[in-house]
């Protein structure tokens, strides 16, 4: 029995000691525990991934995709509406900014979708520029549908077709100008609306960033049409910031309460002076109630002769134009600023006993007479002849206009007259008799050559009055010099005793930015004078017309304010370098020993400077440059880095990278 004892108690002993093996600890139920667990995991994961899946569909790939596919849209209708434009057909128009407005709405919910974009580093930077550009369409597309609006009942002046009939449907110019002395006014009330649209569409593209722009989208060179839509935008913008003055101000320059009297200088362009040209002749023109008449026209010497004055030469004039000792009138418009040139002028003339006094000063160039005769067609002056804008094979193609006037003027002649510049009189009565009953066909084209012809600058303002001179300055028509805080560059040429070789000459200007390691900036400008014509006969003796000679050019390069000329080359003086206009000026001068020869004469100038600021990597880059007056559409071509900008200066620009 002990023993039994024992070994049960042994037995109990070691039934302790045995592990107890339950069901869940076997090697088989802890394989089935892990493939539970693995299928929890794999469905929460999966799960997850799905979510997540949504979650890139829902706020990235669908929404990127939408957007793509509406950029597509955009190019098609942007191509679309520019088509309606050029065509001039404004019920078309209409329809396409309708859609395009509807494209834009249906942009902004699938870019919303994305905003999570905006915190990561650069992808942040895309995402912002996307947000500006909806926002800045969508101003843009409020501006232009309230001008269509303003300008419905104008459009036969405008040449767009509307399919109805205008409401300025007066049969000749006349009636059109005094439809918009009654209606000015009211137009000028529309301007606040649609200029604070365009006000906000620019600022918004002045805050996108170049950097986080693609160069080119599905062919299109985004970078490049940006800068055009940008530079586009701003003069749009000044545009209608200056329209509503120059409206609120229509009654008084066309002489609705009382007639006003203008004096309008002839500037001879093909002797290129510093604000357009060579004055060459006067006219005064009464303009009452919208209509213009011709009082009178003479030769310039006939005031200069009538002066009873004798002005010191300034130092230009003693240094370059031989054989003058005293400042003429004729002489007067040597700043690049149009304005300080008509003070001068004015000044003086209106000490001449028995002148007409001004209400404003109007100067005109050849170019603008041929533009109009280019959409009136030839025009005859009795007892001067016939005149036009065709090609004239005497002046290697130059409109025969140009010709007749320089030959009239100049050519020695047997034929006793006793102020050949009488002409300009007869010849502008006769522009402006055609211009005031031409027909509504030919409206839209003058009223197109007249705008091109102010923005080329061959048509200028002046106006004594401060406030008539800030109105038409609004509109950029005062050929003043502008402030900018960002790089400048204008470039002035001055004929001095170099015949009319400005009618034959060519330029091309090509300018590298380059930014050093220190962001100092250093400017390199190359100027190449080309004359590919053959010389004028300028034998007196032979009687000959002598237009193209050897060319005698005082040029001057205004720049920033306080840049630094570390070089010049080209010029036969020293270089001068002094400010002027707020501008720092770098001058120099060819002719005496080198001047530039017709029929394939080339002269380089060129000058290397540093800019009185630097630049910083956050910052966007942006350069004015303003055209002279008078001067053809010279070539640029101008490089920042890797990027280079190729256009004929028709107009003043901004470029910007």
């Amino acid at each position: 029995m002990k023993n039994f004892k024992f070994q049960i108690s042994n037995f109990k002993s070691k039934k302790e000691e045995i592990p107890h093996l339950g069901l869940e600890d076997s090697p088989m139920q802890n394989s089935l525990f892990s493939k539970k667990a693995s299928k929890k995991v794999f469905i929460t994961a999966g799960g997850a991934l799905i979510i997540l899946l949504i979650l890139i569909w829902f706020f990235a790939v669908n929404p990127v995709l939408t957007l793509k596919d509406n950029l597509q849209k955009s190019q098609g209708l942007f191509a679309e509406a520019q088509q309606g434009l050029s065509e001039k057909n404004l019920p078309f128009l209409e329809e396409k900014i309708s859609q395009g407005t509807t494209l834009l709405a249906n942009c902004n919910q699938p870019l919303k979708k994305l905003a999570w974009l905006k915190i990561i580093p650069k992808i942040g930077g895309y995402y912002r520029n996307g947000k500006l550009i909806l926002e800045s369409a969508d101003y843009l597309s409020q501006s232009i549908t309230l001008t269509i609006e303003a300008i419905s009942s104008y459009t036969d002046i405008l040449g767009f077709k509307n399919g109805q009939e205008a409401t300025s449907s007066g049969e000749t110019t006349q009636g059109r100008i005094q439809f918009l002395l009654e209606s000015g006014q009211d137009l000028a009330g529309k301007i606040d609306d649609i200029h604070q649209n365009l006000n906000l569409a620019n600022d918004k593209i002045q805050e996108i960033n170049p950097q986080y722009l693609p160069d080119e989208f599905q062919g299109i060179k985004i970078k490049e049409k940006f800068d055009q839509i940008k530079e586009t935008l701003e003069q749009a913008n000044q545009l209608m910031g200056g329209s509503k003055s120059i409206l609120e101000n229509l009654s008084y320059f066309l002489g609705k309460e009382e007639p006003r009297t203008y004096l309008v200088l002839f500037q001879n362009n093909a002797e290129l002076r510093s604000s357009g040209g060579f004055l060459t002749a006067y006219a005064l023109l009464k303009v009452d109630n919208g209509q213009p008449t011709p009082l009178l026209s003479q030769d310039i010497y006939d005031l200069d002769n009538r002066l009873n004055k004798r002005i010191e030469a300034p130092r230009p004039i003693k240094d370059y134009l031989p054989n003058v000792y005293y400042w003429n009138l004729r002489d007067m418009n040597l700043s690049p600023d149009f304005k300080v040139s008509m003070e001068n002028f004015y000044q003086y003339y209106q000490t001449i006993p028995q002148v007409y006094e001004a209400d404003g000063i109007l100067a005109v160039d050849t170019q603008f007479l041929a533009d109009l005769l280019s959409v009136l067609g030839p025009i005859g002056v009795p007892s001067w002849g016939t005149f036009s804008s065709e090609s004239d094979d005497r002046c290697f193609g130059c409109p025969q206009v140009i010709y007749e006037l320089e030959r009239l003027a100049d050519k020695p002649t047997s034929e006793f007259r006793t102020d050949r510049k009488a002409v300009i009189g007869p010849l502008m009565h006769s522009i402006l008799l055609n211009m005031m009953g031409a027909s509504a066909e030919k409206m839209p084209k003058l009223f197109e050559a007249l705008i091109t012809s102010i923005e080329e600058k061959h048509v200028l303002f002046y106006f004594p009055q401060e406030e008539k001179q800030e109105a038409i300055e609004g509109l950029n028509l005062g050929g003043r010099i502008k402030e900018t805080d960002s790089d400048y560059f204008h470039l002035n040429d001055t004929n001095f005793a170099g015949a009319k070789s400005n009618m034959f000459i060519e330029e091309t200007i090509e300018q590298k930015i380059t930014v050093e390691s220190d962001g100092s900036i250093i400017r390199e400008v190359k100027v190449k004078y080309q004359n590919p014509a053959p010389p004028s006969d300028c034998n007196l003796e032979s009687g000959g017309l002598c237009l193209n000679g050897l060319y005698r050019n005082w040029f001057r390069f205004y720049v920033p304010k306080g840049s630094t000329l570390l070089e010049m080359k080209g010029s036969e003086v020293e270089p001068l370098v002094y400010e002027e206009l707020e501008k720092t000026v770098f001058e120099g001068f060819f002719g005496d020993k080198y001047p530039l020869h017709p029929q394939g004469g080339v002269t380089l100038v060129s000058i290397k400077y540093k800019l009185p600021f630097e630049y910083k990597n956050q910052d966007s880059y942006s350069l004015l440059i303003q055209k002279q007056p008078g001067t053809k559409n010279h070539h640029y071509q101008v490089s920042y880095g890797k990027e280079v900008k190729e256009f004929d200066l028709n107009k003043d620009r901004i470029l910007s990278w």
